[in-house]
C-alpha cells in the first residue's frame, strides 16, 4: 500500500518511551509529551528511532535520530522556553523528526 504504521521509541541510557502507532500514514503526527531523568548532562543523549508496526512479521526499521543533551541545553540558554528542532533519520535514504524539547534543571538538593 506503500503507507506505514509508524511509532517511536524514545530513549535516554536505560529510560525508555513509545508513542502510539499511527495507522496507514507516511506523515504521524504523535504529539507525544514524555520526560526524561538526566543522569549526565555532558555524556546523555536523547535517541529516536522509528518503526514500521508488522502484526504478522517483525517491525521495519525507518530510522534514527539522536540528539546530545548538552546540545539541547546550549540552545535551551539562547532562546527562552521550548526549542524545536528538525532532525534528519539517520541509516536510510531519507526521513526526517520534529521534535520540540524543553529542558528543565532541578536542583538534587531541594
Amino acid at each position: 500500500s506503500g503507507k506505514s504504521d509508524p511509532y517511536c521509541e524514545v530513549s535516554m541510557g536505560v529510560q525508555e518511551h513509545k508513542t502510539k502507532v499511527i495507522q496507514a500514514t507516511l506523515n504521524p503526527r504523535w504529539n507525544a509529551s514524555m520526560q526524561f531523568t538526566i543522569k549526565d548532562l555532558e555524556q546523555d543523549v536523547l535517541c529516536i528511532t522509528v518503526f514500521d508496526r508488522d502484526l504478522f512479521s517483525p517491525n521495519d526499521f525507518l530510522g534514527r535520530t539522536e540528539m546530545r543533551v548538552n546540545d539541547i541545553l546550549t540552545e535551551s540558554r539562547t532562546r527562552k522556553g521550548p526549542i524545536t528542532k528538525r532532525l534528519l533519520l539517520h541509516e536510510v535514504s531519507s526521513g526526517e523528526v520534529v521534535v520540540k524539547l524543553d529542558l528543565q534543571l532541578y536542583d538534587n538538593y531541594t
